[in-house]
């Protein structure tokens, strides 16, 4: 596997475990990303997203649903997003996207986002914000990254255009 990918495949973690709730485990030959199942039952889980590096290591492929109506414009908008090639899924609203630049993932994210949307939770009605961060995910490090980035971001920094990791 490229250390490029090793690294998207972090980035692809973070973004996902500072989703509410989100919890994931080792299965099926990749990282399931899941939500606590009725009356938040760890046992009855629900599934967000499933992540894994691709069988060539060029990529990483993170499939998750959006509404079916939403999930074929988002197909129609980028290249790098296409219908999960399980049948039965792809009319329901899943989608695989093929993350190959850091580029691509901010709008991994929102689109993440959107698709956890679709699963609400008690801790959701209790005020829970899209930047609540599962703190038994995600450790010290990333949390205190992710307040200064807001932090910088709110000062007016933004990052460079490019979207290559510096080797």
């Amino acid at each position: 596997m490229h250390d490029r990918v090793s690294r998207l495949l972090g980035e692809v973690n973070t973004i996902l475990a500072a989703l509410p709730g989100v919890f994931s485990a080792a299965q099926w030959g990749g990282r399931a990303y899941k939500l606590p199942g009725p009356n938040g039952a760890r046992n009855r889980p629900k599934l967000l997203a499933f992540v894994s590096p691709s069988r060539d290591g060029r990529t990483v492929g993170v499939s998750f649903k959006l509404p079916p109506a939403r999930a074929a414009e988002i197909i129609d908008r980028h290249d790098w997003i296409d219908p999960h090639s399980f049948r039965t899924m792809a009319p329901s609203g899943w989608v695989s996207a093929a993350i190959s630049t850091k580029r691509q993932l901010r709008p991994l994210a929102r689109l993440l986002e959107e698709s956890r949307r679709l699963h609400p939770s008690a801790t959701d009605d209790a005020g829970a914000t899209e930047t609540t961060v599962n703190r038994a995910a995600a450790s010290i490090v990333t949390r205190r990254i992710d307040r200064v980035m807001r932090e910088a971001k709110a000062e007016g920094w933004a990052p460079r255009a490019d979207d290559a990791f510096d080797d």
